[in-house]
């Protein structure tokens, strides 16, 4: 009995291929024909290298030497005067997650950016930190505010590395 299905099964399989592989191969008498004919280009088209308003290039008018002094002021003396850090102020470090995330709103309701990340010395305590800012000066002109709302003291200035 199982040979009889299994058996059954394959002369299935054969003629549900067979089917598939002629219900999908293309059929010609259903394409259309597409007879496309190239223009020869005609004989005014084509350049003619006699004519006297073409000159030829000699070689010799190419100066094929290379200068390998850099000419090109560096860069690095332009970047060095630059400050590319960003900068957080850290507001603190808190346990309850309902006050983290009421000040972290409070904060983005004011219009500043705020965030946080897990403390690396206390894994139950959740830093909060506003920015980034281009530079010090800015967090220092918005330190009374960003104090002010969390209702602290003081925070922390850090570099941010993302």
């Amino acid at each position: 009995m199982n040979f009889n299905r299994i058996y059954g099964i394959i002369i299935s399989l054969t003629l549900l291929a067979w089917t598939l592989i002629f219900a999908l191969s293309p059929q010609p008498k259903y394409q259309a024909i597409n007879n496309i004919t190239i223009p020869k280009i005609s004989q005014s088209d084509v350049i003619i290298v006699d004519s006297p308003d073409i000159k030829l290039m000699e070689v010799k008018d190419i100066d094929l030497e290379v200068d390998t002094n850099d000419k090109i002021p560096s860069a690095k003396d332009q970047v060095t005067g630059l400050d590319l850090n960003f900068y957080v102020y850290k507001i603190g470090a808190f346990g309850a997650p309902v006050t983290v995330s009421n000040l972290v709103e409070a904060y983005n309701n004011a219009g500043f950016p705020a965030f946080t990340q897990k403390n690396k010395t206390n894994k139950n305590l959740t830093n909060i930190l506003v920015g980034p800012f281009a530079s010090e000066g800015d967090i220092k002109a918005n330190q009374e505010l960003l104090n002010q709302i969390a209702g602290i003291q003081a925070g922390e200035v850090l570099t941010w590395n993302p």
